[in-house]
């Protein structure tokens, strides 16, 4: 499967001033014929507003197109994803430690299960791989960093407990994993597991740029039940943010699971362990400049050579 994702794709809004400028190059050609009446070289007269006008400046009116085309499009950070045969991958699990995870909706509660299933995780991760571990809640905590010491990871993971800072910072979270994968040149892969929503920290659509800009796939995990879970001596409820999980994946090339029970936990993590193919991105602005560098060059030779103007 190949797909087509944007770093900015506000810039695609630009797009639509081309029928605009498409108009004024017509118009352009109207008034080039007007002014050439007053010419008295009845053959040049000809020449400059005759029939032929139009199609010597289509080839020009193509360039230009295409020349804004290309530029456009660079602008906007087009990455082309593909398939391609998995080799060696590399894992940060980020995982959700605000209060919200002692929900007791999974057994023994939230935070638990998820550490379970992570454990389960990194026993089948293969013995070339390696493994990092963060936990986040209204800022990020890098329990271990990049490693193939699976021994060490397990141990890391058995320590995460409740870090209580207010809020669920998802963005921060993403980049934050995302910088332990930078060393690594391909197989970047994060898994993000969360039963709440962003709500402090980094914008999670600045997040998604930056990890693909470096290149890094996002798996999510939602976790959350439909009946809710209680939480010791509070009364409060965690919203699953389902649609900003989905777009974290989707737009970074990665996999969104929803796991309401511990099976489908274990299932989760099961799959992405399983997956024998990754997808590799190619960025496409710096053939999209080299383009607009010669739809533009070209201009410049048809307008001085074969389109010149002579006063």
């Amino acid at each position: 499967m190949v797909e087509l994702t944007f770093i900015n794709p506000g810039y695609l809004w630009i797009l639509f001033i081309i029928p605009f400028l498409i108009l004024t190059h017509f118009y352009g050609l109207k008034f080039s014929r007007r002014k050439a009446m007053r010419f008295a070289n009845f053959e040049a007269l000809a020449r400059v507003s005759g029939a032929n006008k139009l199609s010597m400046n289509l080839p020009l009116l193509f360039l230009r197109f295409f020349t804004l085309l290309f530029l456009i499009f660079a602008l906007s950070g087009p990455i082309f994803w593909y398939d391609g045969e998995g080799g060696t991958f590399n894992y940060v699990i980020a995982l959700d430690a605000s209060g919200s995870m002692l929900a007791n909706d999974f057994d023994p509660n939230r935070l638990e299960a998820a550490k379970n299933a992570a454990l389960a995780f990194i026993d089948r991760v293969p013995a070339d791989s390696k493994v990092g571990l963060m936990s986040f809640s209204g800022t990020t905590f890098v329990k271990h960093e990049l490693s193939d010491d699976t021994d060490a990871v397990r141990e890391s993971m058995n320590s995460v407990e409740i870090e209580f800072a207010s809020g669920t910072a998802v963005g921060d979270a993403i980049i934050s994993a995302v910088n332990l994968l930078i060393s690594e040149e391909e197989g970047r892969s994060v898994i993000l597991l969360t039963d709440g929503q962003s709500n402090v920290g980094t914008y999670v659509e600045k997040a998604i740029n930056y990890a693909n800009e470096k290149f890094v796939t996002v798996n999510t995990i939602g976790m959350a039940t439909s009946e809710g879970g209680q939480l010791p001596d509070i009364e409060a409820v965690s919203t699953l943010d389902e649609d900003s999980l989905v777009s974290i994946a989707r737009n970074t090339g990665g996999s969104f699971y929803k796991a309401e029970n511990n099976d489908q936990l274990q299932s989760a993590y099961a799959e992405i362990a399983r997956t024998s193919t990754k997808k590799l991105p190619v960025k496409l602005t710096l053939w999209l400049i080299i383009l607009t560098f010669i739809t533009l060059s070209v201009e410049w030779v048809i307008v001085n050579t074969k389109f010149r103007s002579v006063p």
